[in-house]
């Protein structure tokens, strides 16, 4: 095994190594992320909103993704409707 090999395996990794580093700010992560949020839920034909679903003496919002009418869906299986995703509170992609 080669040096450059040897630092390679012993080289720590921080943070997400998933994601490229290609970001040249915060702000440039936030605007990324946003483009690329905005463009998943033309994709989907969905829009994101906020329910609260308390049950009286506090509040629990949760982030619901609804998904509209799918045509083509319909088309071909006689139901174009897509359940709604209550994503809850927390939701980190992992």
């Amino acid at each position: 095994m080669s040096t450059e090999d040897k630092l390679k395996d012993e080289t720590p990794t921080f943070g997400n190594t998933l994601l490229p580093a290609v970001f040249l700010s915060g702000n440039d992560k936030r605007d990324q992320f946003q483009k690329e949020l905005r463009a998943l839920l033309a994709k989907y034909d969905a829009e994101l909103t906020i329910e609260d679903f308390s049950n009286g003496w506090s509040s629990d919002e949760k982030i619901i993704v609804n998904f509209s009418w799918d045509e083509d869906l319909a088309n071909r299986t006689n139901d174009g409707s897509i359940p709604d995703w209550v994503v809850g509170r927390w939701e980190n992609g992992r």
